[in-house]
């Protein structure tokens, strides 16, 4: 089988942004360090308009300057090391602003869909290129911020102009009615990949773009009771790099996680990564899979989290794969752009 790790290369998005250093250099370099040996290469799907608001408040802030050139030569020696760069965005940035101590946030407008079309367009075009003057032009793939990437034809034409035709946000049985984070797989395919035209959860053999599914399974909520017990008496170990705060979601949000069974993520963030063996055997389970697609973020790593994703990989044989070795599913030049 497969493995493919992405990682989320962003900052919080609560009343503290977090620190850069905190949040995404020094989680990637302890993961990179004790995952040296296996030869596995990481996609990191970077938050493209965090940068550019870095970049433009770097000529009032000298700091944040700084802070820009750091993680440019950051995601650059990754690339250099053969790790994959991708798109992702988080569109608040734009209505956010550094006040000269910190970032206050904004999410009034966290998704695309909340801007008019040519703004989306705009958004789109100026977050590819920002990678691309670090990365170099070979982004191809989005995932949505959020996992909020419906109704997908309404930025659909915006990711086909820059010719970003993978999408990798979607997640087998996935659904959230949070009023900011709204997303529903509910028929999504449970594939490894499939194309699509304006619906990625709606396999269309025809359609432009390919979706990329992250791995999904299911949890007991006893798991997120678990997970609030370690945050808040586990300890260093379970305590992630991260140093800022998360969005708060809506109450429904946390009622359905800790009462109900629930579609999540494969994820390798604090306590979930505890959860990769019996996620991998329920993939299993699907004779016709040959991708175990599991995803993470930099900021909610832990110790025990990337102790736990060496230990599982130590234990199982795996082809490491990155999005680039997924160029392939590229349709026909004749299909792109049409529907």
């Amino acid at each position: 089988m497969k493995f493919l790790l992405s990682l989320d290369y962003e900052l919080f998005f609560g009343s503290q942004t977090g620190s850069s250093q905190h949040c995404l250099i020094e989680p990637v370099a302890a993961l990179l360090r004790q995952l040296e040996r296996t030869g596995l290469k990481l996609s990191f799907f970077v938050d493209a308009v965090f940068l550019m608001r870095l970049r433009q408040e770097g000529r009032k802030f000298p700091a944040l300057q700084a802070e820009y050139d750091k993680i440019r030569r950051h995601l650059g020696e990754l690339k250099q090391q053969g790790h994959d760069v991708q798109l992702h965005i988080h569109p608040h940035w734009l209505d956010s602003h550094f006040d000269g101590a910190c970032w206050r946030i904004t999410t009034k407008r966290y998704t695309l869909h909340d801007f008019p079309l040519s703004e989306r367009e705009d958004i789109v075009r100026l977050c590819k290129q920002e990678l691309v003057n670090i990365a170099g032009d070979s982004i191809f793939a989005f995932r949505g911020g959020g996992w909020c990437i419906q109704p997908f034809e309404q930025i659909a034409d915006a990711l086909q102009a820059e010719n970003v035709w993978l999408e990798s946000t979607v997640f087998y049985q996935g659904k959230s009615e949070d009023r900011q984070r709204n997303y529903d797989f509910s028929a999504a395919p449970d594939l490894d990949y499939y194309r699509f035209a304006t619906d990625p959860v709606s396999a269309d053999p025809n359609g432009s773009f390919v979706e990329v599914p992250i791995g999904s399974f299911r949890v007991n909520p006893l798991f997120f009771w678990r997970l609030a017990w370690a945050k808040k008496f586990g300890g260093k170990q379970y305590r992630s790099f991260g140093d800022g705060s998360a969005m708060v979601a809506d109450k429904s949000y946390y009622v359905t996680r800790l009462t109900q069974y629930t579609n999540s993520v494969i994820s390798i963030d604090g306590l979930k990564a505890g959860l990769l063996a019996s996620a991998y055997q329920q993939t299993q389970q699907n004779g016709s899979r040959e991708l175990f697609h599991v995803m993470g973020h930099p900021k909610a790593l832990t110790p025990y989290s990337i102790d736990r994703l060496h230990e599982f990989l130590r234990l199982h044989s795996f082809d490491y794969i990155t999005f680039q070795d997924l160029a392939c599913l590229k349709p026909a030049v004749s299909d792109f752009g049409t529907q």
